[in-house]
């Protein structure tokens, strides 16, 4: 082999591995902007894996709270209801029959002066027109516009 033709196959050999250099170097961008990808998708799972545990602390606190105003709540009606037996006992120690009172029908929507007008007009007891015309006297008095 002569001089010449061993510097080609040298030049050869070195062009060779300069391109398998460059594809090398290629592949090594191409990794490194896939990691840098990576990353920036690990820290915003990191993110939501950070609030996730946040939001259940934030229900494990609820929790305990919605817990302790259940107990609340059982002391209370607890309590109510010890409340109307001590009053049943109180009237009916006075020699008053107790009469159990349904908050539903207690709380209805208040009626207008016209429904009430109606319900004077459909009386037809005197006796319990006239209690009702005294309880409801003014709605009466001002749905036939007097003052």
């Amino acid at each position: 082999m002569t001089l010449e033709q061993s510097l080609k196959a040298l030049k050869e050999a070195f062009t060779g591995k300069s391109k398998e250099a460059e594809a090398l170097a290629e592949a090594h961008a191409k990794v490194v902007a896939s990691n840098e990808e990576l990353s920036a998708k690990v820290s915003s799972l990191e993110a939501e894996a950070a609030k996730v545990s946040d939001l259940s602390k934030q229900i494990e606190e609820l929790t305990a709270k919605l817990s302790e105003s259940e107990s609340l709540k059982k002391a209370a009606v607890t309590q109510i209801e010890s409340v109307g037996k001590k009053s049943a006992e109180i009237a009916a120690s006075v020699g008053v029959a107790p009469v159990e009172i349904n908050p539903a029908t207690e709380a209805s929507a208040p009626k207008s002066n016209a429904e009430i007008w109606e319900a004077y007009i459909g009386e037809k007891d005197s006796a319990k027109k006239q209690a009702f015309y005294n309880a409801n006297r003014g709605a009466i008095m001002a749905h036939l516009g007097i003052k």
